[in-house]
């Protein structure tokens, strides 16, 4: 049955990332998420909150949002979890954007990620976070990522997904040839000795930094697509880092705040 988007608490029934996805609904749960989603000039359609944070939610939302509130035992019911946070928001799901059209909407764009087939909805929220943390303004996600909306994905992310670019990667070959066309050095995340060391390593101000699968890394099409391999050392007896934790090392070294 497909979930009710009128204004009532049906928006909030039986959350499963999903059904969510296929029906163009975003969930915030938690003060910090509901209040990014409200300023984040998405459509909200509806906040939810527990009778202690009624009013305070009635002057955020300012009347443009509709409020529902329901006991703490109720949210619960409704959601399907336990759930503490006391306040959720519904809102509908951004258009879907291609790679050139986010480009070309946003000419000021200097540094975007490119994540193909990360699985993890927790990893790629850390992405995106750390995204955000050091000025990359877009994410490219492929036909196999994970959902970079999900609750999860969201939650991790601190909600980085409500101020930054996103775009779905078409074609690779042609989506990777406009960025190029418009100057983007396209730079693969690998762990090869034969990669370029990123300590000391100077990048390109316009670039993207594609970034693989947890278990795979790199598909060899991909690393073929990219400009330039780059690395971080480690030792040999230590089989790889986290994506996430990697991310965060190759974001602050190329794309850090201080950069000229």
């Amino acid at each position: 049955m497909r979930r009710k988007t009128v204004i009532d608490a049906g928006l909030f029934a039986g959350l499963k990332d999903r059904d969510l996805r296929r029906e163009g609904i975003v969930i915030a749960e938690g003060r910090l998420l509901v209040d990014r989603m409200l300023a984040s000039g998405w459509e909200v359609l509806c906040v939810l909150a527990g009778a202690r944070m009624a009013d305070e939610y009635a002057a955020r939302a300012g009347g443009n949002v509709p409020l529902l509130v329901k006991s703490d035992a109720e949210m619960e019911a409704l959601a399907g979890f336990r759930f503490h946070r006391g306040v959720m928001a519904a809102s509908r799901r951004p258009s879907s954007r291609t790679v050139c059209s986010c480009v070309e909407d946003n000419p000021s764009i200097e540094k975007v990620v490119i994540c193909p087939d990360i699985g993890s909805p927790a990893n790629l929220g850390s992405i995106m976070r750390t995204a955000a943390a050091f000025g990359y303004g877009g994410l490219i996600i492929g036909p196999q990522c994970c959902d970079p909306l999900s609750r999860m994905a969201l939650k991790a992310s601190m909600g980085a997904p409500f101020k930054m670019l996103l775009a779905d990667m078409g074609d690779e070959a042609l989506d990777c040839a406009f960025l190029k066309r418009n100057g983007f050095a396209l730079y693969g995340t690998v762990l090869s000795e034969s990669a370029t060391p990123l300590h000391g390593f100077a990048p390109a101000r316009r670039h993207a930094l594609v970034f693989g699968n947890e278990a795979t890394g790199l598909s060899a099409q991909w690393r073929a697509l990219c400009d330039k391999e780059l690395t971080i050392p480690i030792e040999s007896h230590t089989d790889s880092l986290n994506v996430g934790v990697a991310a965060g090392i190759f974001m602050h070294c190329l794309g850090g705040m201080n950069r000229d």
